[in-house]
């Protein structure tokens, strides 16, 4: 994770719920919100005391990227991954934002645009790639990797060993157990426990967990319009 320069004003991306959430957690870690970008709004429009600053476009503005930092306030994974590929391919810079109530390993790796939102607990060898959310109270277990754009439920435990790929969504309160692989884009419901390996972009519930359906990318695509 690259040094980041504090000092510039940081923007989010989206301005619903999560986005407002994240904002608290930003102060928190000395971070300055200055407004939220959300192509569903009015630009000057107020959410949560910070206006609407404008749409996508400004992410396509050389001088607006270079004057901010960038967090990204969406909870769908997608959504996340798409956003997080756009700024990083504008050099944005995106640092990691990490409610001070949290424990990170110093022999963890967290990576650009990564958001702890508090009481997480993330242990020795464990990795959070791009843009990895991890809602209140989570823990995620020692050697544990989370590809980008993992979302992970508040309550959620990851045992040490798992390996979540990209864009995985982990409801509230699940469990996953030791050295399970879940596929790329699945989705594990609310309350669920992971005993074994989940395929690909599942829907997956119950314990033990048991993949139901298969979902497809268009069902949760908040992503920008590029």
């Amino acid at each position: 994770m690259s040094k980041i320069n504090n000092n510039k004003p940081l923007v989010i991306i989206g301005s619903g719920g999560h986005a407002c959430c994240l904002k608290d957690v930003a102060q928190l870690a000395g971070f300055s919100t200055v407004g939220f970008i959300d192509r569903t709004r009015s630009k000057g429009e107020i959410i949560n005391q910070l206006p609407i600053l404008g749409g996508d476009e400004l992410l396509h503005d050389i001088s607006f990227i270079s004057g901010h930092l960038f967090a990204v306030g969406i909870g769908s994974p997608i959504a996340r991954r798409r956003y997080g590929e756009l700024l990083l391919k504008k050099q944005a810079d995106c640092p990691a934002i990490v409610n001070p109530s949290s424990f990170v390993s110093p022999h963890a790796i967290l990576g650009s645009g990564v958001l702890l939102m508090g009481m997480n607990a993330v242990n020795h060898g464990a990795r959070l790639d791009d843009f990895v959310a991890l809602d209140w109270q989570v823990t995620i277990g020692h050697g544990a990797h989370l590809g980008r754009a993992v979302f992970a439920g508040p309550g959620s435990r990851v045992a040490g060993d798992v390996i979540c790929g990209e864009e995985t969504y982990l409801g509230l309160g699940c469990q996953v157990i030791e050295r399970v692989r879940i596929g790329r884009g699945s989705l594990i419901g609310a309350g669920s426990t992971v005993t074994r390996d989940i395929p690909e972009r599942m829907v997956a519930v119950g314990s033990p967990a048991k993949a139901i359906r298969q979902h497809s990318e268009e069902e949760v695509d908040l992503g920008p319009r590029l």
